[in-house]
């Protein structure tokens, strides 16, 4: 609601600082997969207010509660000096030491074991500066790179497995929408918006399979397995009817299902479901994969693919870039003795102790990135604020890395890094000023695997990816408001801890 009197005011920027003394940059939101527009106003060295930037193409004039409300997360648990484990316990080391260390445990360590045994690891909500950096960090080392912090089952030789099919803006025409293995209001807030405009305006339905949650308008809930998605695929299911009838229908896919055993074949068999629904009806069904983070679409785009878990284990050295996924090193990685984990980061957890290298880096608010958004738009952060103490950027850390090791780097400044990384993807330099091609016309080739026989599929229920809203980044755990916003969620709401009897298998 908006009052033309003004009566509405933030409460933690309330009498905190005059209009006229706020400096701003514009920005957007790497808390999600959609990347909404944001205007971040700073005074000093604090931000004080984040508010959203009208673009009619992605959020419109709205923003989410998280992105508005985190920034106090940005000065709690910061990593602020590097750290080198020492007798069992991360002591402060100076930069120049650090580094110094660093380097000759990579050489000893690629000479004893080879390359191969040194990984790295990239949290799929970095900025493509660092991918790009880091792949030719690791290409021109031989070293085995794992790829982004995600176990997506995708082939991403085709743009149209792992992008929206649709413009955001285009889901306003839709009239029939099945989510499957996704909620919008809390992986894409603001898209969820838009579809509950279309709702308001009627003739518009909306289905659901995997997960009964709670929606800002009514969805019909259809089951949690995948049996139900192979009935709507054999045409035997009710709603097959409100498919057939709709001139402009719209699949949502979570990238959760993705990382499944079976991820491979649901999506073969969501692709037998577009051509069959083109070969009877001579309609498109666009199929749209939703991504959580905030840079997934630009890791592809790199040629980046996820990480394989059992090559983990093969690793001697394993460098990890941004992973702020608290239960990610207890899922995924067993350490040992002759394993050494680097950890490059800009806030503490409780992973941190598991590390014997710590790097502090910086956040999306303390440089200038280039982010891709779930439709594949590539669009940047801007600097508002510059890193506390001893915390660096994290291609400038590589940078340094490359040179104690003896290499000669192709760029020098960040201008240079964007030049040759745009030689290799040109989107990347039109970044803000980007225009998609239209691929509505003729027939859909979304998923293209090659194989045209679908595999197994298990009957785990369908897992949907994010339980709790407001916690879903080292910068949101680091936030005492987003701590209230989820505890008073938890207090009203019934939607939680209905995973856990969901999850048993993955």
């Amino acid at each position: 609601m908006l009052l033309l009197t003004g009566a509405l005011t933030s409460k933690p920027y309330a009498f905190t600082s005059r209009p006229w003394e706020l400096r701003s940059v514009q920005s957007i939101d790497t808390l999600d997969g959609i990347g909404s527009n944001i205007r971040i106003d700073f005074k000093e060295s604090e931000v004080l207010r984040i508010l959203p930037r009208k673009n009619p193409e992605i959020n419109e004039n709205w923003i989410s509660d998280r992105i508005r409300f985190f920034y106090d997360g940005l000065k709690r648990q910061r990593l602020t000096s590097p750290f080198v484990k020492k007798s069992g316990e991360l002591r402060p080391v100076k930069w120049k030491k650090t580094v110094s260390k660093l380097s000759s445990l990579l050489k000893v360590y690629s000479f004893e074991y080879g390359p191969s045994k040194v990984g790295f690891l990239a949290s799929s909500n970095l900025d493509l500066e660092t991918m790009y950096v880091l792949r030719n960090f690791s290409h021109n080392y031989g070293f085995s790179f794992l790829g982004i912090d995600k176990t997506l089952k995708i082939n991403i030789d085709n743009t149209t497995n792992y992008k929206f099919q649709n413009n955001i803006s285009e889901f306003e025409k839709t009239d029939f929408c099945l989510f499957i293995g996704t909620n919008p209001r809390f992986e894409a807030s603001t898209l969820n918006l838009r579809l509950r405009k279309i709702f308001r305006k009627g003739n518009t339905s909306f289905a659901s399979i995997g997960g009964n949650f709670s929606s800002t308008f009514p969805i019909n809930f259809l089951g949690l397995s995948p049996k139900t998605l192979v009935s709507i695929a054999e045409g035997k299911h009710p709603i097959c009817k409100s498919l057939a009838q709709a001139k402009n229908p719209t699949i949502i896919l979570g990238s959760k299902l993705c990382e499944r055993n079976d991820g491979f074949a649901i999506q073969d068999l969501i692709k037998e479901l577009v051509h069959s629904f083109y070969t009877i009806f001579d309609k498109k069904l666009a199929v749209n994969l939703l991504h959580t983070e905030a840079n997934t679409v630009g890791s592809f785009e790199l040629g980046i693919k996820s990480f394989v878990k059992s090559d983990l284990a093969k690793c001697k050295i394993l460098y990890t870039v941004g992973i702020d996924e608290p239960s990610f090193f207890d899922n995924n990685l067993k350490t040992n003795s002759s394993s050494v984990l680097i950890m490059q980061s800009s806030h503490g957890d409780k992973n941190t102790n598991k590390a014997d290298f710590v790097l502090p880096s910086y956040t999306f608010v303390e440089k200038t990135g280039i982010y891709y958004n779930t439709e594949g738009r590539p669009q940047k952060t801007q600097r508002a604020l510059i890193g506390p103490n001893l915390s660096r950027e994290d291609w400038k850390i590589f940078q340094i890395l490359f040179y104690s090791l003896d290499k000669l780097s192709s760029f020098e400044t960040k201008s240079q890094l964007i030049t040759e990384m745009s030689k290799i993807l040109p989107s990347s330099y039109f970044a803000n000023s980007w225009f998609r091609t239209d691929f509505s016309t003729g027939q859909p080739t979304l998923f293209e695997f090659g194989s045209k026989n679908i595999g197994k599929i298990y009957k785990t229920s369908f897992k949907l990816f994010i339980e709790d809203f407001y916690m879903t980044s080292n910068l949101c755990q680091s936030s005492k408001i987003m701590a209230k916003a989820s505890n008073l969620l938890r207090s009203y709401s019934n939607n939680y801890k209905f995973l856990t009897w969901a999850s048993i298998n993955k």
